[in-house]
């Protein structure tokens, strides 16, 4: 490609860029709200909102129908986080790992430990004393070695330390630990939340995790639950004019820990109880709590052991009702775990570097609705994650198993000049095409409520549907190739252009708020659906086109293919500006006819790295709840050096190498590799007559290469990209194979 087509390659994308202005996502009520005089957080693991209208619990529905409230993505390292993760990740505001045995070994400074007390074991691990009335979590220093060699590298304690530094008071209360009949009357211990508000030693300079919080109910799983006034009592004594305390409503684990071990009627009214004294404890906290100057967070960490959403609310000065959102999230209604601890810092009046965190404080998005259409909406929004989770390793097996079984049928058809069966291989080709266009549609549609099998009709008939209408077009051969490849592309363009990734939300190729990998923008798998289709139909720009327009023409539909996928405000793919503009222009370089310059290969390489400092600039100057990960990559480097980027690019080689093992996507090269073998060794005529008849074939296949080997390698999903890659444009050469035959007469494009 010339230096012209270079320039003019990237200018296109950088006006298309420019010139849109932000979707917005709804009007914040204030980022910086005021402190709040003392900031109460309960803890209510495995609550979801499906549950929020139990008749058990009327106190605490009618706290979150009068909050700031959201769905709460709890995903740490694993899709149903552990509590210990969970808290250890509030407590630092970025992914953080616990093994289960070490988590829960947090203890009173008199209880004792082995010989000692807790006191003289934390003074002998940290060097520092334990106020009388403290805690601290003995399995620290191991804790933090785990983490030293995680992925996310947390820095332990973050949370508390920063309140600490601000001379913010601090508490924590809760007791899970169970006593295990089946073990002999072992006791496990369920301290986990003293990891919350720790600070860099283990610490909390008050509360009460103790056995004394338990009093004894045979009606309650294994017996115990928590004694409402004295856990109130407890939390008073750690409560101060400013101050942030922590309280776990144990009960609701030990219940969790009990259906495992009881009948399904048992455990049922086990944890029918376990929500009744949630709410009496609520009520109990509530009468503390002055709401002119208080703010009170309602959170469930984790939905141990169910996957889910858990709950999330904000009752405090500068929150009104609404939804509540972030800028790890986007999209009004959805907060991430980690982002609770610089917004439980900003409640508390100590703002955090949010450039050190994967998390971001939370705003709240206007939202008109009743209270009781916003927990409907949350109940149908996780009910439609879980049927995408579900759905999508059947549905992933089902495409690439197509796609091998179509490219091994006709390598054989080709092989055996069986022409009566090339009708039916081009409406399987030209099917699967639109399938991947159809899994985004049914987004639309209620499937979730319907079931699978509706699901399947849906997906599978529309396939079938836009595949057969574009074969009756194949009078004019290309014409199906620009009926099926624009589908996929439409319909991922007006998804996340006009409708702010609707069509991407819990869909098997797109986006679960349970996974919580995005919320907006383009995927890694939908990055190479988008790519692959832009080849295809690029290919047919360079083929129809007039020879003087055809230059151009491709410079600008290629530029705005990139524009689509990397803009903030739209794809808001970091990897794909790093591998899709080097690749496009090596695609442009060869259906224009362009010969291949060093010069233009560096311009190509800085233009890539230009493009993605420009974007990352003016991602920054975006408020920062609309800020992507680019921009907060840039916030990491700008606040680490270059271990923020090491940090990064160490997590995504380490998930691309993990994909090569495990992702379903591999399986599709095995049988595309026999059948391309068998086609270049026994009908190698078929190869030439598509160079042929459509030339541009050829010249693209080295920008599609690169497409296969920077997606793989830039984006973490790994062997995913090149599988979707290939799994969508292998369809595409089948119908063309089939159309070109040397013996069929001429074709009309």
């Amino acid at each position: 490609m010339s230096r012209r087509a270079c320039i003019g390659f990237l200018v296109v994308a950088l006006c298309l860029f420019v010139a849109t202005p932000p979707t917005p996502v709804g009007a914040r009520a204030g980022d910086d709200p005021p402190a709040a005089g003392r900031v109460l957080v309960i803890s209510v693991p495995g609550l979801r909102w499906v549950d929020i209208d139990r008749p058990e619990l009327p106190v605490l529905r009618a706290l979150l129908d009068d909050s700031a409230v959201a769905s709460l993505a709890t995903r740490v390292t694993r899709a149903v986080a552990r509590p210990g993760e969970a808290y250890l990740t509030l407590g630092s505001g970025t992914r953080a790992v616990a093994a289960e045995d070490l988590a829960g070994a947090a203890f009173g400074a008199r209880e004792p430990t082995g010989v000692d007390s807790a006191a003289e074991e934390y003074a002998r691990q940290s060097g520092e004393a334990l106020p009388e009335g403290g805690l601290a979590d003995l399995s620290w220093p191991l804790l933090i070695a785990d983490n030293a060699k995680a992925e996310f590298d947390p820095t332990l304690g973050f949370l508390g330390q920063a309140l600490a530094d601000a001379g913010v008071g601090r508490g924590v209360v809760g007791n899970a630990d169970v006593t295990d009949p089946l073990a002999g009357g072992r006791v496990v211990f369920g301290r986990e939340v003293v990891a919350g508000l720790a600070d860099r030693t283990g610490a909390v300079p008050c509360g009460d995790v103790s056995t004394a919080l338990l009093v004894e109910d045979p009606e309650a799983a294994f017996g115990t639950r928590l004694d409402e006034a004295v856990v109130v009592e407890a939390a008073r004594r750690c409560s101060s004019d400013r101050s942030v305390v922590l309280v776990e409503a144990s009960d609701l684990r030990r219940a969790q820990a009990f259906a495992d071990r009881a009948a399904p009627t048992v455990a049922a009214r086990s944890r029918a109880q376990a929500l009744r004294s949630t709410d009496r404890l609520v009520a109990a906290l509530l009468a503390e709590v002055d709401t002119g100057r208080d703010a009170v967070v309602v959170v469930a960490p984790t939905t141990a052991p169910e996957l889910g959403l858990g709950v999330l609310g904000i009752r405090a000065p500068g929150y009104p009702p609404g939804l509540l959102t972030s800028g790890s999230t986007r999209r009004a209604g959805f907060v991430v775990l980690a982002d609770l601890t610089p917004t439980i810092a900003v409640l508390a009046g100590v703002p955090l570097d949010e450039a050190t965190l994967e998390g971001r404080h939370v705003g709240v998005r206007v939202d008109d609705r009743d209270p009781s259409e916003r927990r409907a909406s949350f109940v149908d929004v996780e009910a439609a994650a879980r049927f995408r989770d579900g759905m999508i390793e059947p549905v992933t097996i089902v495409f690439v198993a197509a796609v091998g079984v179509l490219a091994l049928a006709a390598a054989v058809v080709f092989v055996r000049r069986w022409r009566r069966a090339e009708p039916g291989l081009e409406v399987g080709a030209l099917s699967l095409i639109a399938f991947p266009a159809c899994t985004y549609l049914a987004a639309l549609l209620p499937t979730d409520e319907s079931g699978a099998v509706v699901y399947w009709a849906v997906v599978i008939g529309g396939s079938l549907a836009i595949g057969g209408s574009a074969w009756l077009l194949r009078r004019r051969w290309l014409a199906p190739i620009v009926v099926t490849y624009g589908t996929v592309m439409a319909v991922v363009a007006v998804s996340v252009v006009v409708l702010g990734s609707r069509l991407q939300m819990s869909t098997v190729f797109g986006d679960s708020p349970i996974v919580a990998g995005r919320f907006t923008g383009i995927n890694n798998v939908t990055f190479a659906f988008w790519l692959a289709a832009t080849s295809a139909l690029a290919c047919v720009l360079a083929q129809v086109v007039a020879p003087l327009r055809v230059r151009p023409t491709l410079v600008a539909f290629l530029a705005g293919a990139l524009a689509v996928d990397v803009a903030p405000m739209w794809g808001a793919d970091v990897g794909g500006a790093l591998a899709g503009l080097p690749s496009l222009a090596l695609l442009g370089t060869g259906l224009g006819r362009w010969k291949v310059r060093w010069r233009a290969v560096a311009l190509t390489l800085v233009a890539t790295i230009g493009l993605v400092v420009l974007l990352g600039l003016l991602d920054l100057s975006r408020a920062p709840a609309d800020r992507t990960h680019l921009g907060r990559l840039f916030e990491g480097i700008s606040s680490d050096g270059v271990g923020g980027l090491t940090t990064v690019v160490g997590r995504k080689l380490g998930a691309n190498l993990r994909s090569l093992a495990e992702s379903t996507w591999r399986f599709v090269f095995l049988p595309v590799g026999v059948a391309a073998g068998l086609v270049a060794w026994r009908a190698r005529d078929r190869v030439q007559a598509v160079t042929e008849a459509l030339p541009p074939a050829r010249a693209a296949l080295p920008g599609v290469a690169a497409i296969a080997v920077l997606g793989y390698a830039v984006n973490d999903s790994g062997v995913a990209v090149p599988g979707a890659l290939v799994g969508l444009l292998v369809p595409g050469l089948v119908y063309l194979a089939c159309r070109v035959d040397p013996e069929v007469a001429e074709l009309e494009a």
